[in-house]
């Protein structure tokens, strides 16, 4: 991946979580089964705040550190999640689970891998505060998701 500046890693990221968002909320409309409506609508949600919370760090952080350009970039983890992130209206609710935390984990490492290429103790920090909050993120909402399971 050519090298890029940390808001438009940003930027990738934000997109994907609201283009997540809005298909999540698309399924749930065409969705029968009221748990399964539940789930999708609760999972939309989570993308949403997700996002918004994503783009406060353009307002938090220092525009300095948003402007850093970094040199290497892990790009095939990124694109191949993408590549298979597709939310279908014929999926079970395991199979959208699955998809979903799947492209989770691949950002999980993507912004340990960013931490760690990383020489510069802001931009550590940085990746660091990014992967604590996809993996919050990922726990509040598999404890969601077995609670409703559980009704």
């Amino acid at each position: 991946m050519p090298p890029l500046q940390i808001k438009d890693i940003l930027d990738h990221v934000r997109d994907y979580h609201d283009k997540l968002g809005s298909r999540l909320v698309e399924l749930s409309q065409n969705e029968s089964d009221e748990r399964l409506t539940l789930l999708l609508e609760y999972m939309a949600r989570h993308e949403r705040d997700f996002s918004k919370a994503l783009s406060r760090y353009d307002s938090d952080y220092a525009k300095g550190l948003l402007n850093t350009w970094l040199k290497f970039v892990p790009e095939a983890s990124i694109k191949a999640a993408l590549h298979n992130m597709c939310l279908r209206d014929d999926m079970t609710p395991d199979e959208i689970l699955a998809t979903v935390l799947s492209f989770d984990k691949m950002l999980i490492a993507f912004y340990r891998e960013l931490a760690d290429q990383t020489s510069i103790p802001r931009v550590q920090e940085f990746f660091s505060n990014l992967l604590e909050m996809e993996q919050s993120k990922d726990r509040q909402f598999s404890m969601s998701v077995l609670g409703l399971s559980d009704q």
